[in-house]
């Protein structure tokens, strides 16, 4: 919800997903089980994700950085929503970022080698993904153009270190 944790009521959810407050809660009970739901739900995109940059080691930089853009994905937008969750405190949501942000430092630090090239690279991706969701809000075109990120990418290969 865009609103915050406090207007994610039942009925707003249910009325935002298309379903009934009755279709809701006969699948989640509460807002407690469905933030396990989403929870769930996140740790499952980020070991698809995971498995995407373990199969390509040597892009793993470049897919990291490069699917910042995709601010819709099914990923970022449950990020997005379990993100929502931890700035309004929810201890459970901050502790799955932390490690979902460790795992995905581990992967790049396995692929890279080099541990202020992975900070680097997690620091541009989120860079990246903070410019490209505020498109719709006036944001300089040219810092989410994937023309750009490809040739900040390739900067990234010519860094000794």
């Amino acid at each position: 919800m865009s609103d915050g944790e406090r207007s994610a009521t039942l009925e707003a959810i249910a009325q935002r997903a298309g379903v009934s407050k009755g279709g809701l809660t006969y699948h989640f009970k509460s807002k407690d089980e469905l933030a396990a739901a989403l929870f769930d739900r996140l740790q499952s995109l980020v070991e698809a994700d995971l498995a995407v940059m373990r199969a390509e080691p040597a892009q793993a930089a470049d897919y990291y950085v490069k699917s910042s853009l995709d601010v819709e994905s099914p990923l970022e937008r449950c990020n997005m929503a379990v993100t929502r969750l931890a700035q309004g405190s929810h201890p459970e949501a901050n502790e799955l970022l932390a490690r979902c942000r460790t795992q995905w430092f581990d992967v790049l630090m396995d692929a890279v080698g080099n541990e202020d090239m992975v900070h680097l690279v997690m620091l541009l991706g989120d860079g990246i993904y903070f410019n490209a969701s505020l498109t719709g809000t006036g944001a300089m075109p040219s810092e989410t153009d994937p023309a750009t990120i490809d040739r900040i990418v390739g900067l990234i290969g010519t860094i000794e270190y």
